[in-house]
């Protein structure tokens, strides 16, 4: 394999072995169907500081909280979306490596991808 300045080199076992390892996509995110229950509006914990935090995620704040649900899951009110139209997605990160972190924007990629092809993914640091 190659390194990035050109250089070829030879892998370790052990990175052979996780290079092959495929991170699995949660059941609630299989299929191109999915199930959402809204629940409740969000809000801030000090009620002053609800005007400045509306202004800041004008398209988020009061909006329910979604929850994702198994394909059997038997929530009477939930929502079942089937159409899916492109979407951006912002991922932001903490500035440094987190456990996991690669398998968060691998499974939330592909199910973006899954659902409509012309989805977009960003990241902010």
């Amino acid at each position: 394999m190659d390194s990035d300045y050109g250089i070829p080199r030879e892998l370790s076992d052990l990175q052979k072995l996780r290079s092959q390892y495929q991170p699995q996509l949660p059941p609630c995110l299989e299929g191109t169907t999915v199930r959402v229950e809204f629940g409740d509006t969000t809000t801030s914990l000090d009620p002053a500081d609800a005007h400045t935090i509306a202004r800041a995620f004008p398209h988020t704040y009061g909006k329910p909280l979604a929850h994702f649900l198994r394909a059997t899951a038997k929530v009477p009110d939930a929502q079942i979306i089937t159409e899916h139209p492109a979407i951006r997605v912002g991922l932001v990160f903490c500035g440094r490596q987190s456990p996991g972190g690669h398998n968060v924007v691998w499974g939330l990629h592909k199910a973006l991808k899954i659902h409509n092809p012309n989805s977009t993914l960003l990241g902010f640091l």
